[in-house]
């Protein structure tokens, strides 16, 4: 069966566990000396200052985009030549180097907890939170991407989504 074949629910499964792996891993952020990194509150935040409900926007966003980034690299895949684990961990580090550059900067000037005062702008290389910080996002995403690299290339789910 080729990549292109492999049915979108396995990339569904497969987004849904690698983010889970993603947030427990952050979640231990203040163990390795990072501030607490709590991701759901700061994107559901850019759709509501409600905080309770930011937090449930931002689980819904948070695996959401889990979803379509495993989507994105059940397309992108096939075009590199390495084991499961190699294209997934790749896939974690070009991710990481997005939200590094891009991502977390851009999330700094449209925030209204940064506008606020309320919380510190990660900056780029999340600058403003230690390396410390860096380094967790850098393990963190590289287990996403080893997580859906191994489950959508291999046998796993193979029996559970087809």
């Amino acid at each position: 069966m080729t990549h292109q074949n492999i049915p979108w629910r396995r990339a569904y499964l497969a987004g849904i566990l690698g983010t889970l792996v993603f947030s427990i891993l952050l979640h231990f952020a203040p163990v390795v000396g990072s501030p607490r990194l709590n991701l759901p509150l700061w994107g559901g935040t850019l759709i509501t200052l409600n905080l309770g409900a930011a937090t449930l926007v931002g689980y819904g966003l948070e695996f959401g985009i889990g979803v379509l980034l495993a989507r994105a690299y059940q397309s992108w895949a096939p075009r590199v030549k390495s084991s499961p684990v190699g294209r997934g961990a790749l896939y974690g580090l070009l991710l990481w180097a997005v939200l590094m550059l891009f991502g977390l900067p851009l999330f700094g000037m449209l925030s209204p907890l940064v506008s606020h005062g309320l919380m510190l702008s990660p900056g780029v290389f999340a600058w403003h939170y230690g390396l410390s910080t860096a380094l967790l996002f850098m393990v963190s995403l590289l287990m996403y991407g080893i997580s859906i690299g191994y489950l959508i290339d291999t046998p796993v789910l193979k029996r559970l989504a087809g």
